[in-house]
């Protein structure tokens, strides 16, 4: 079974939202998900909070796709489910009276922290009415979408990168390269801000961000020896297997090392070509040699190895600030972040994936301007310093306090992360390059033919 985290929650959300958006091999198992009514909207200013909601964990060891194929977000002629507000139904703020109306998907240390970012902003702007709905994760885009569709609906969301893609396809996103500078946007990691972009259009402001690092125990290792490069982490493995690692066998979690290999996944087109250097076959060369050395596992059973790293049965654990509560639980002090292993071509490169506030556009300029007001808030400093004190969630504004070092740790990392990019080739990507790193770590294919295969398979669903 599956060990699932309390605070790993935010991870599982994104993981569900890839599911939809393509075939891929993060697969869930269900679990009882006592989420709030979404039916039920309140003023941000009362503090109330939602129960958490416990949803799936990625179930790591299914390869084959039983998901669910893509569902474009359109228009629905039937009811959607209880859970989902009715889009004409839903009260929508007046121009006039100064309101403004936010919906979001976030509860327990989230709901928490958005409560205090919005009593932040109300007591700064009481002059606004300010309203809150929270509607469950998996029904927010369609539901949103209705509501615009109906020329309604709130005039923010708050949504991951996840969903970028098919509500701006949708037109239910409000572009806001001519409402936000560059100035603003410089304030951001640059990760984040690209992250937000898609068909060279800013959809969003970045609030957090996602990405893997690499959390190390700091009784298994010294400080003063942490692994700069992958050839130094394979040497410490080798020579002592209390200093071997636990290595997620998702491209999500090890895609960081192809750019630091020099490889790349894709060019300008949209093809696949991780063929065309020797890099992404070095990598996966070097993680067939850590599989091989005892004390490193590269495996599919997450939970496995966040157990085997929470009992010190090895040194070093790639993954990201969603499972920072849980390992300092276990660990405590001794828990470190450290920057990922640099490779022959240069730094690692994680993917960053991050949560952003989208404007509504079928409200007028000035009612625009007004939630504009909110979003920048939500996504200022003020704000990050919540979110990282109060939910653990890495701020994507340059000049967040972070009081917390792991946190710090992975907005170190952030700064050399590349933006996970809302393109729609990455939809037949995930499940042959699962297939591409099984194959080489199973001795089924070589590094060489592994990449060419994966590929040529990647560009043949993509009529590339």
């Amino acid at each position: 079974m599956l060990k699932i985290s309390k605070m790993g929650r935010r991870r599982i959300h994104l993981y569900l939202l890839l599911i939809c958006a393509a075939l891929t091999f993060f697969l869930a198992a269900c679990q009882d998900d006592p989420t709030p009514e979404a039916a039920s909207s309140m003023p941000a200013t009362t503090g109330q909070t939602t129960p958490d909601a416990v949803p799936p964990a990625p179930n790591a060891e299914a390869q084959s796709s039983s998901a669910a194929t893509a569902t474009p977000i359109a228009a629905t002629a039937t009811p959607a489910a209880t859970a989902t507000p009715d889009a004409t139904a839903t009260p929508t703020p007046d121009t006039d009276r100064g309101g403004l109306l936010l919906w979001h998907s976030w509860a327990g240390a989230d709901g928490e922290a958005l409560s205090l970012m919005l009593g932040a902003f109300q007591a700064a702007n009481p002059d606004v009415q300010l309203e809150t709905l929270f509607v469950a994760y998996n029904e927010l885009p369609q539901a949103y979408a209705d509501a615009v569709y109906a020329e309604g609906g709130p005039d923010l969301i708050l949504a991951p990168t996840w969903w970028l893609q098919q509500l701006a396809d949708a037109e239910t996103l409000q572009p806001l390269d001519g409402l936000v500078g560059e100035e603003t946007l410089s304030a951001y990691l640059p990760a984040t801000v690209t992250n937000l972009r898609y068909q060279q259009q800013l959809y969003g402001l970045p609030i957090s961000l996602d990405l893997v690092s690499l959390y190390y125990n700091r009784n298994l290792v010294d400080e003063a020896a942490l692994p700069t490069t992958t050839e130094e982490m394979l040497a410490l493995a080798q020579a002592n297997p209390r200093q071997g690692a636990g290595l997620y066998a998702n491209f999500y979690h090890l895609f960081w090392g192809v750019p630091a290999y020099g490889g790349a996944l894709f060019d300008d087109t949209g093809r696949a070509i991780l063929e065309q250097s020797d890099g992404a076959a070095a990598f996966l060369a070097w993680l067939s040699a850590m599989s091989n050395t005892p004390g490193v596992f590269v495996d599919l059973d997450y939970g496995m190895l966040i157990d085997r790293f929470k009992k010190g049965e090895f040194a070093f654990f790639v993954d990201g600030p969603w499972s920072s509560a849980e390992l300092e639980a276990a660990l405590g002090d001794a828990l470190g972040v450290a920057l990922l292993p640099a490779g022959p071509a240069g730094a690692a490169q994680p993917w960053l994936n991050a949560e952003g506030v989208m404007l509504n556009p079928v409200y007028s300029p000035a009612q625009q301007q007004l939630a504009l007001r909110l979003a920048l808030h939500l996504a200022g400093p003020e704000s990050g310093a919540i979110l990282a004190q109060t939910a653990q969630r890495v701020p994507a504004q340059i000049g967040a306090p972070i009081e917390d070092p792991i946190l710090a740790g992975f907005t170190a990392q952030a700064q050399n992360a590349v933006s996970l990019t809302n393109q729609p080739e990455l939809d037949a990507m995930w499940g042959y390059t699962g297939d591409m790193l099984l194959k080489v770590l199973n001795d089924v294919l070589s590094p060489e033919e592994a990449v060419l295969e994966a590929s040529t398979l990647i560009n043949e669903a993509n009529d590339k």
